[in-house]
């Protein structure tokens, strides 16, 4: 075959590949191949956790100062709830403080001990059950507890059935008094971490309802009698847990954040590089399956399903700058946080795009 007749057919080969794929891609629908980002010189990017299963261990002082912040926990249920009961599965159970009194000592509390998605009327059993009393002693010992309720024999026995295989666990400490078990932080972390098996340690997070570390406000120090939860602040933070105090008046704040926090969720973004706050853009996309954000936490909703309701980023939600439901720049920190319904679900993308500030790396 002579040069000339062979470069013509490489021309028509070509020529038909190029047709083809034209042709094929006029075919499908065009949503496949949107492809949108925000504006900015730098745009960082964010996932959301895919819908875990989890398990939440709610370890509450049985004290006789406590029947006060039982009592709220209860009353706040629903604002922990409305994010858990959005997992794909879960299991919540209760267990006090005590190791002393063998009804308690790590055993799963309540007439129904383990509350999963299918236990009629939750709230009013987990009422029940966090109100483990307020006859234990003085000498709260939370972590070794929570050991004993995870730990052979009893998670094969009385608290059978409470860890999910392949589930996160997430253990949450709710104490007017420090933590007085044997063994230091750093061995009980070791600890909570090996429950999930080795290499599992990071679906293992520990939160914590206490007093102020390093101290207590005057008021709630007097009225409450309430000391600094030490030990319990440090095992949280060194878990990547969030530690709250016990005497914030608002419970149902602090559910929230247990709640969103338990279920995988982040309201929080670091930046990467140093913002300029003029320049700030955050987008949220949705799967065409999972359905867009709600419209009043949207400064432009951008639908690019067309109809579809399969896995395609389709949904686009150019977030609000907004409170109560919307986000805000924090500057102290260089980050993104994300208030109320502006919370992005489970599978979603968070799209921060900005200019960064001159010399920022």
């Amino acid at each position: 075959m002579d040069k000339n007749r062979w470069t013509g057919r490489r021309l028509f080969l070509s020529f038909v590949v190029v047709a083809t794929t034209v042709w094929l891609l006029g075919a499908c629908d065009t949503t496949r191949f949107t492809m949108r980002q925000p504006p900015g010189q730098q745009v960082d990017v964010f996932r959301q956790a895919i819908v875990p299963n989890v398990d939440v261990l709610w370890v509450v002082d049985n004290s006789d100062s406590m029947e006060e912040e039982q009592q709220a926990l209860a009353d706040s249920f629903q604002d922990f709830y409305k994010f858990i009961s959005n997992t794909a599965s879960f299991n919540i159970g209760v267990i006090s403080t005590d190791v002393y009194n063998s009804e308690h000592r790590g055993r799963l509390l309540g007439d129904v001990p383990i509350i999963t998605e299918e236990t009629p009327d939750s709230e009013k059993v987990f009422r029940q059950n966090v109100n483990v009393g307020i006859g234990g002693k003085g000498n709260e010992q939370g972590f070794q507890a929570a050991y004993l309720a995870l730990t052979e024999p009893l998670i094969s026995t009385a608290n059978a059935g409470f860890l999910q295989e392949d589930a996160h666990l997430f253990i949450i400490f709710v104490s007017d008094e420090d933590d007085g078990s044997f063994g230091d932080v750093k061995y009980y972390l070791r600890a909570f971490e090996q429950i999930r098996g080795v290499g599992n340690d990071g679906t293992v997070k520990v939160a914590a309802v206490v007093g102020d570390v390093p101290e207590v406000p005057q008021r709630c120090r007097e009225e409450k009698n309430v000391d600094p939860g030490e030990r319990y602040a440090d095992l949280a933070e060194r878990s990547g847990g969030m530690v709250l105090s016990i005497c914030d008046d608002n419970f149902a704040t602090n559910l929230d954040e247990l709640g969103f926090s338990a279920a995988g969720l982040k309201r929080h973004f670091s930046l990467s590089r140093r913002a300029d706050p003029g320049s700030i853009v955050v987008w949220v996309k949705t799967m065409c399956s999972a359905g867009p954000m709600p419209d009043h936490v949207c400064a432009k909703p951008i639908d690019d399903c067309h109809g579809r309701n399969d896995d395609l980023y389709g949904h686009t939600c150019v977030l609000r700058q907004s409170l109560p439901d919307g986000y805000a720049y924090e500057e102290s920190t260089n980050s993104i946080r994300i208030f109320g319904d502006a919370l992005p679900p489970f599978g979603s993308v968070v799209q921060v795009g900005y200019t960064p500030e001159e010399g920022s790396y």
